[in-house]
């Protein structure tokens, strides 16, 4: 993008040292999964700001951002199962919804959202949601600057077992899928979440799964190496829908807040 922007990335990944080092050798081959989504944005490495939540060290000047990206967690943001770290974030969260600076919240960040601004989060009744899935607009998500130039049905990388509960009456339900009814949500006109991953490559997608193989077959997902050879072989590159959402993102919210805040 010709125009700089600053992004701050909020890491909710993981609090265990030793998780993320097996995401950063297996999923991301010694990179990490902040890196992969700020190439993801094709974002330089100055435009991009990261925050690891864990440590409970936040921003003072919000103002200095742009827009704020909320990545994907392991952590399962469910009453009753939330550290201390995580209720802590959700303090901050609203501090951006209330300064109006744009967030994307991935998967886990739509979840975090969801509990920041005051709704419960479930279990999906229907099981894990994982691999390559269609999801459907529905007319608000149709209409909305986020899937602007995409059809009305998408495939996706998908790889969650929570999910909202229900929605606020004024948020807007954006889309769906068989397993999972909320998959994108907005929340006025500078909040969009995402429970799918608009970030993840089909390859690393695979390799998170590889990694947790045992929970898998656990989770009568598959049953037999037969079954796992051929879900590992239903991921497809998602590439073209996930450009188009993350540049969607950055050119109808990120950059008209950041002209908005420079006029000024």
């Amino acid at each position: 993008m010709k125009n700089k922007i600053k992004i701050l990335y909020l890491d909710i990944l993981t609090d265990n040292p030793e998780a993320r080092k097996v995401m950063d050798e297996k999923i991301y081959k010694g990179a990490n999964y902040s890196e992969a989504t700020r190439k993801a944005f094709s974002l330089g490495p100055d435009e991009w700001v990261d925050c690891y939540v864990p440590d409970g060290k936040f921003p003072e000047n919000l103002y200095s951002f742009d827009g704020v990206v909320i990545g994907g967690s392991t952590e399962d943001p469910i009453n009753g199962r939330e550290k201390s770290w995580m209720i802590d974030s959700y303090v901050f969260i609203k501090k951006i919804a209330k300064a109006g600076v744009p967030i994307l919240g991935i998967c886990g960040g739509l979840q975090f959202v969801v509990r920041a601004l005051g709704k419960k989060l479930i279990l999906n009744p229907k099981g894990r949601e994982l691999g390559t899935k269609e999801i459907k607009l529905t007319k608000d998500g149709a209409g909305d600057l986020l899937f602007k130039a995409l059809p009305k049905t998408n495939f996706v990388q998908l790889s969650h077992k929570v999910m909202a509960g229900d929605l606020k009456t004024e948020w807007k339900l954006l889309a769906t899928s068989k397993l999972c009814n909320t998959q994108a949500i907005a929340i006025g006109d500078k909040i969009r979440l995402t429970q799918f991953h608009p970030e993840m490559k089909a390859g690393e997608l695979k390799a998170l799964i590889k990694s947790r193989k045992t929970a898998v077959f656990g989770e009568g997902i598959v049953k037999n190496e037969k079954e796992f050879k051929a879900f590992l072989s239903a991921i497809k590159s998602t590439a073209k829908v996930n450009k188009q959402i993350l540049k969607n993102f950055l050119n109808y919210f990120v950059l008209p807040y950041k002209m908005k805040r420079v006029d000024k």
